[in-house]
């Protein structure tokens, strides 16, 4: 068969890529590792290109099958359970389509939680009188810089991001460029994510900054 370059498929546009949180998780272990091999901080853009290019589709088998096992163990507990508590074996048909029916979307929103991944969350009210202007701009970038850890901010609408994660748009926080770009008003509302040894630390000091806490 010859080749036709019509019909070649386009490389996938990896902003466009509906992340969920163990996969960002998984990016920001490789984005660690990819910065060790190459002597350099990599840009979470080029950690999310080069997951998605050369480990995703594996990544995503594996989840599938780790996601599979975990949930026959739930099932079987669920099952022994309820088989003491009826003071009978309740079979495993019955208990699958229990657990499937009462617990299975509890267990899977959990399961794909930001906290269960090691993310901390923050929804902030910008109350600069002149908005996320030049100087608490470059201050929160400032903040993210100097702590051990990882962050990135949605804005309802927001034009540029980095990546979609659970269908929001998240931007980096390191970027002083990019979050000019944000162009976010008095009383916005942002929503933050951290990641790190030190993101609980990074989201209180954001949180004192757009709360005013401290001076411009």
């Amino acid at each position: 068969m010859c080749y036709n370059p019509e019909r070649a498929p386009e490389p996938m546009n990896t902003k466009k890529a509906d992340l969920i949180p163990s996969e960002l998780a998984a990016i920001e272990k490789h984005k660690y590792f990819m910065s060790l091999n190459e002597g350099k901080e990599v840009s979470i853009d080029e950690a999310i290109e080069d997951f998605i290019d050369k480990y995703r589709t594996s990544w995503l088998f594996e989840k599938q099958r780790r996601d599979s096992q975990e949930q026959i163990r739930e099932i079987e507990r669920h099952k022994y359970f309820r088989s003491l508590e009826e003071g009978y074996d309740i079979g495993s048909k019955k208990a699958s389509e229990e657990w499937i029916g009462s617990y299975a979307h509890l267990w899977r929103e959990e399961k794909e939680s930001l906290q269960a991944h090691g993310f901390l969350e923050a929804k902030l009210m910008v109350e600069n009188d002149g908005g996320l202007h030049i100087n608490p701009a470059s201050r929160l970038t400032e903040i993210a810089r100097d702590c051990d850890c990882d962050m990135y901010v949605h804005r309802k609408g927001m034009e540029y991001y980095n990546f979609v994660l659970n269908g929001k748009e998240y931007l980096n926080v390191k970027s002083v460029l990019s979050l000019l770009q944000l162009d976010a008003a008095k009383g916005e509302e942002l929503e933050f994510i951290a990641t790190g040894t030190e993101a609980k630390e990074a989201l209180e000091a954001v949180e004192r900054l757009l709360r005013k806490q401290d001076k411009d």
